[in-house]
């Protein structure tokens, strides 16, 4: 066996778990983007894995390294905080063990790790690492789901981020194809189907009446899989005939489609009526401009492979609303109020990919994590494009603010935009009041 230090044997623990990346404090043997302050380290390695789909972690000094995880829990407040589980790491034999419960902490709610060793220290031996858990990735589906499926003749699938960040998207589109299915994703899921797809219905979850205009007062069946619940409250979707299916047996109930396989059933509503205000949007020549062009404009300036990040609110409602997506990963706005998430997703993307094309869209002013996250960019010479939403912002019509859009995604800055207020209530009209964000939650007791 060949010898190695404490910090080179971390590197193992941390790859051998699929962590892609480490922000924060230098740690001997380990690979770290550096960065000066905790808390948009923290930040960095929450948006590390939205933007790129495999963790990270952060390393806050003194030898606290979190890892992060992808439960809902892991970001579920304005700014993250450390996860509830701790392992304290005295030497190298601890350290090694520690590696099936950072596999685990991934999965789950995260862990902290807290490194009471010094790690240019030499370990006698390569220690043999513990092998994490097994994820099958495969699970044949409840009985009561497939006989609920033979049973059904419209059924309507409700997709949340659980099947993104469970990898489930390839048994979705077979499920999907399987059945000739409509689905409804929420605003997290945002791309596991191409727009013009005729698999994809809309994005749900951001007004009051996205689940019953999206067609399921008319399902047989609605399969719930991957749900978050501040994205689609229970009691938003559940009165409707329903199965809660896990990602993992999506493939599985694919393989095995034992129920009718109809033509494609009617589009509902709620895609055509929200269609019908975003594209008199895109004709409008107004000045300021109004909200649905400026997410067009967005599309049209990152290009195919680029980036929109919004943090929640006003400017985020829009992204989430009416930016057309092709793929997964073109566009993440967070499921909760998260401080500084927008320009942490444009940073974490630059910083991986220089000649990637992004955009932070966010409301004003901006907020302290925020600034903070410009400041270590600057520090890295990463040229972020920042635009702010506010009322008292610089009022431009489409053609200046296509032009300076490319601009600011070219050439980095932060520059404020008015937007015309009007086109919120037309959408308002069409699926209810907005409830993304705003604590609506009723959790079963």
């Amino acid at each position: 066996m060949t010898e190695e230090t404490a910090g080179q044997l971390l590197a193992r623990v941390l790859s051998a778990a699929g962590i892609g990346a480490a922000y924060g404090r230098p740690l001997p043997g380990l690979p770290v983007q550096v960065v000066s302050d905790p808390g948009v380290a923290l930040l960095l390695a929450h948006a590390h894995r939205a933007v790129h789909a495999t963790p990270a972690v952060a390393h806050l000094g003194e030898g606290t390294v979190v890892v992060t995880g992808a439960s809902p829990e892991a970001v579920a407040g304005p700014a993250p905080t450390l996860p509830n589980a701790r392992v304290v790491v005295a030497d190298a034999a601890a350290l090694a063990a520690a590696a099936p419960a950072v596999a685990q902490a991934i999965a789950t709610s995260g862990l902290v790790l807290q490194l009471d060793l010094d790690l240019d220290t030499p370990v006698a031996s390569r220690s043999h690492l513990a092998p994490p858990a097994v994820t099958e990735g495969w699970q044949e589906p409840d009985d009561d789901v497939v006989a609920g499926v033979a049973a059904a003749k419209r059924i309507v699938v409700l997709a949340g981020p659980g099947v993104v960040a469970q990898r489930a998207v390839g048994g979705l589109h077979a499920l999907a194809a399987a059945g000739r299915l409509g689905v409804l994703n929420t605003w997290g899921a945002k791309g596991v189907f191409h727009w013009q797809s005729p698999h994809h219905w809309a994005t749900v979850g951001l007004q009051e009446l996205d689940f019953e205009l999206g067609g399921l007062g008319g399902a047989d069946l609605v399969l719930a899989v991957g749900i978050d619940e501040r994205e689609a409250p229970s009691h938003l979707w559940a009165q409707y005939p329903h199965r809660v299916v896990t990602p993992a047996s999506l493939g599985a109930l694919a393989a095995g489609w034992r129920g009718t396989v109809p033509s494609f059933s009617d589009m509902p509503p709620l895609r055509s009526q929200l269609a019908s205000v975003t594209q008199a949007g895109w004709a409008s020549t107004a000045t300021p401009v109004v909200p649905s062009l400026v997410t067009r404009h967005y599309a049209q300036v990152v290009g195919d492979g680029g980036l929109v990040a919004a943090d929640a609110g006003r400017a985020g409602f829009w992204v989430a609303r009416t930016f057309a997506t092709t793929r997964l990963g073109g566009a993440s706005v967070p499921a909760g109020a998260v401080n500084g998430w927008a320009t942490g997703c444009v940073l974490v993307a630059g910083l991986v990919n220089p000649l990637r094309r992004a955009v932070a869209v966010v409301d004003g002013p901006l907020d302290d994590l925020s600034r903070a996250v410009l400041d270590e960019a600057a520090r890295g010479g990463v040229a972020m494009g920042v635009e702010v939403w506010e009322d008292g912002g610089e009022e431009l019509g489409p053609e200046a603010h296509c032009g300076r859009l490319e601009d600011v995604i070219a050439n980095g800055g932060v520059v404020t935009l008015a937007t015309d207020g009007r086109q919120i209530d037309e959408m308002v009209a069409v699926a209810g009041r907005v409830r993304a964000w705003t604590n609506d939650i009723q959790y079963p007791k």
